[in-house]
């Protein structure tokens, strides 16, 4: 863990996330120790570090939530993705807090926030979450096998875990967009399918698992390429996944996916 004095927490937003609708990102930290293997973070400008030692560090902004004191006001009303390059809750935000810290300074401000995160940790702020008037968590599940999250997202949640937390989050009728993003190799499609059709998210978006051989700045990691090689039919299984879904409610697709609440 790293500490460094940020000059802004929020930044106007760039990419997908512009084109999606949101006018600023919020990122109280920089890198991840969740290690997925196929993260676009590691190849973004703010990672300096070897892309083979994504999910072995971690910076934190320790004035995050002064700045989000200071400034907080401008977004009032506003569109704001939390968070673009990290995951906003990471293990080490259970005691270092600096996400609870921005989300109470938004709070008076009421933008319209969208939290996107693999972490358990956000069932913590259900308390503060339940009071925005606009706001949606994206929460993943990309895979509905424990080995394959395990080869894929070495360090992040056990899927049990995550699904507990997903209940709760429902149970005190916060909106929840489901993301499938990028699908992971599945073990059992058609189970997986109904699962994702009962628990009725609000929102649902998948994403296929491919690699951009480099056309784009943010690529699939290395490892994560190799992996995919075991998985040669993982198209046919993605079409045939969302085929089922279609079927049954609306599905987004990757970017689509990605609007303010």
């Amino acid at each position: 863990m790293e500490n460094v004095i940020a000059r802004s927490i929020f930044s106007e937003a760039t990419g997908f996330i512009r084109r999606g609708g949101f006018a600023w990102t919020c990122n109280p930290y920089v890198g991840c120790t969740f290690g997925c293997t196929y993260c676009y973070a590691m190849f973004l400008p703010q990672n300096r570090k070897p892309k083979l030692d994504w999910g072995k560090w971690f910076v934190a902004k320790a004035n995050a939530v002064a700045l989000a004191q200071k400034h907080a006001s401008k977004l009032a009303g506003q569109s704001v993705y939390m968070s673009s390059v990290t995951d906003p809750y990471l293990p080490a935000e259970k005691s270092i807090r600096l996400t609870r810290g921005i989300i109470e300074a938004l709070l008076p401000h009421q933008p319209r926030l969208l939290i996107q995160t693999r972490g358990p940790l956000v069932e913590r702020d259900i308390d503060l979450l339940k009071q925005f008037r606009h706001l949606r968590i994206h929460f993943s599940i990309p895979t509905d096998d424990d080995a394959i999250r395990s080869a894929f997202e070495p360090h992040a949640p056990p899927l049990d875990e995550r699904w507990r937390v997903l209940n709760q989050l429902q149970a005190h009728k916060l909106p929840i967009g489901l993301c499938v993003t990028p699908m992971l190799p599945l073990a059992n499609p058609d189970q997986f399918a109904q699962r994702l059709i009962q628990f009725q998210p609000n929102l649902l978006v998948l994403q296929d698992f491919h690699d951009s051989q480099g056309r784009w700045g943010a690529d699939t990691g290395p490892i994560a390429k190799e992996q995919l090689l075991r998985y040669p039919k993982l198209s046919d299984t993605y079409r045939s996944l969302l085929t089922q879904l279609q079927a049954k409610r609306k599905v987004y697709e990757g970017q689509a996916g990605f609007f303010p609440p």
